[in-house]
């Protein structure tokens, strides 16, 4: 229970400070927190305290933003940055390898399926990667931003079914609902994601 109450002061957290905030730390929330912000994102969305295009824009700039850092991390030397502290972001040398491999073959699949299925479990790994093959950038930019177009409804889209739901629950245990419906859908997504990762993609 603890656990519990813990986990929905801090959805409560996020959503007054994304409110309160607007666009501008929305940008900066998302690239350090997605895909939790941009269903919290969804969630006012859908009670008016922000605009879907404006929301939908910042969180896919914000989201590329990211990948292009990852791109130039990797691009520029990735390799012993990951080999130094790979163990803190769960990328160890064995998964550098099988995604070396995979994209002297398959780069444009890897990077498409990496972004709609939240990075294989890996998203790091695979954006590093992505520089360290030296895939051309304006490439790698452009399936990236497709691939974000559609996944960033995905979560925004959640967020506003989820304001929908809500409007069933009395104010004093909507929070509550929502929290609970973050916690259930964290949990399958990383179990799913789990499940692909290890899966010969």
């Amino acid at each position: 229970m603890p656990a519990v109450y813990c986990f929905y002061c801090m959805v409560a957290s996020l959503i007054a400070f994304i409110e309160a905030s607007r666009y501008g730390l929305l940008f900066v929330s998302t690239l350090f927190g997605s895909p939790v912000v941009m269903i919290a994102a969804g969630y006012l969305v859908h009670i008016g305290q922000l605009d879907f295009w404006p929301a939908y824009g910042v969180i896919v700039a914000a989201d590329i933003a990211g990948d292009i850092i990852w791109y130039w991390v990797g691009r520029i030397g990735a390799r012993p940055f990951f080999e130094r502290f790979g163990g803190y972001v769960g990328v160890g040398p064995e998964l550098i390898e099988k995604l070396e491999d995979r994209f002297n073959h398959h780069h444009e699949r890897i990077l498409i399926v990496s972004k709609l299925t939240m990075g294989l479990g890996v998203a790091i790994a695979v954006l590093a990667v992505a520089g360290m093959m030296r895939v051309p950038f304006w490439r790698y930019l452009a399936i990236n931003l497709s691939g974000e177009l559609l996944w960033a409804l995905m979560p925004i889209g959640i967020g506003y079914y989820f304001g929908n739901v809500s409007n069933l629950f009395p104010p004093s245990v909507r929070y509550g609902f929502v929290a609970f419906g973050f916690v259930v859908l964290i949990f399958a997504m990383r179990y799913a994601l789990k499940k692909l990762a290890a899966s010969e993609w």
